[in-house]
């Protein structure tokens, strides 16, 4: 089955079940299938994955988990066993999730600090999946985008352990060239010609904003080409965890996926964004080279006090960055 959705996967503050509702609600709306719950900031999935998590907490989770399946949308689990003993807590962990209606489940090995091998990573893996013969799993690598081979030798030699070892017929998570790309097509998995492209999911991190938090990247998804995108079976956008930004996101990403003629224009005015920041809406394009004037520095500064919108408030940091551009 094909995947196109959103991972809630980025560092900073976790969405409320309430908000998480709206993103299922925005994602059927726009008959895109998939909800990757993953955030770094929840310990259970990761440094306390041997703890469970809260009866009040699994509680929402349930009724999230009924709502999605009335919207006709799959929830994925990230877990990430950041350490090597935790095999049997990890197996609690996706027995408790599966119980409660969870198929499928991605073991995550990006972003760990301890001294976990490529084969360490790969023998707890496929311990996990014998376990579960009729669930789903799916596996990123630490080395899980091509500018991070080179960070030092360590990495060097788990990406070729990785490209020589890890099997053909399993599905891996890639960012691309970079852990935010901002260009996904064919050349983004040139490094990875040994696998299969439908085994080659892909996690975009191009809107995300915990690495670079002084900008906000958006744009009618120019960064993807959509051919590329057609080609997989598994296509997740890893959202910024402000609600209304990320709910615009899912209607972006919902109209390029269907190639809709809706313009991009009329996406930004439903959700509320000011006429005249519309006009300067390549601002936030990273392909665009920022070069400000003293007027349009004085026109962003009006709208940032004129404008007065729920969104507005997600973006004034991003707005008062570029009013303050060198």
């Amino acid at each position: 089955m094909k995947r196109i959705g959103i991972v809630e996967g980025y560092y900073g503050k976790m969405l409320t079940f309430e908000q998480r509702k709206k993103i299922i609600s925005s994602l059927s709306e726009n008959n895109l299938n998939f909800y990757m719950y993953a955030p770094k900031e929840d310990p259970f999935l990761r440094s306390h994955i041997d703890i469970d998590h809260a009866e009040n907490w699994l509680k929402e989770f349930d009724d999230f988990i009924a709502y999605s399946q009335k919207m006709n949308v799959d929830v994925g689990i990230g877990l990430a066993p950041i350490y090597k003993n935790k095999i049997g807590a990890l197996k609690s962990k996706i027995n408790n999730f599966s119980s409660r209606g969870v198929k499928f489940f991605s073991i995550l090995f990006d972003d760990i600090e301890e001294n976990f091998s490529f084969f360490d990573q790969i023998e707890t893996y496929t311990v996990i999946k014998d376990e579960f013969p009729n669930l789903y799993f799916d596996f990123c690598p630490t080395v899980y985008a091509a500018e991070l081979i080179d960070k030092n030798l360590a990495h060097q030699e788990y990406f070729k352990e990785f490209n020589d070892s890890f099997p053909k017929d399993e599905v891996f998570f890639w960012t691309g060239k970079k852990v935010i790309s901002e260009k996904m097509d064919s050349s983004s998995q040139e490094l990875l010609q040994d696998f299969s492209n439908t085994s080659i999911a892909i996690w975009d991190n191009y809107f995300t904003v915990d690495s670079c938090p002084k900008r906000l990247n958006l744009s009618f998804f120019e960064h993807l080409e959509y051919e590329f995108i057609s080609s997989k079976d598994c296509y997740l956008v890893n959202l910024t965890g402000l609600p209304r930004t990320d709910s615009l996101i899912i209607d972006i990403f919902g109209s390029f996926y269907a190639q809709e003629e809706t313009p991009y224009q009329e996406i930004l005015f439903k959700h509320g964004v000011d006429e005249r920041l519309i006009e300067q809406i390549d601002l936030f394009n990273p392909k665009v080279k920022v070069n400000l004037k003293k007027e349009d520095k004085d026109k962003i500064h009006k709208i940032m006090f004129t404008w007065f919108h729920p969104l507005k408030n997600e973006w004034y940091p991003y707005l008062h960055n570029l009013k303050n551009w060198e």
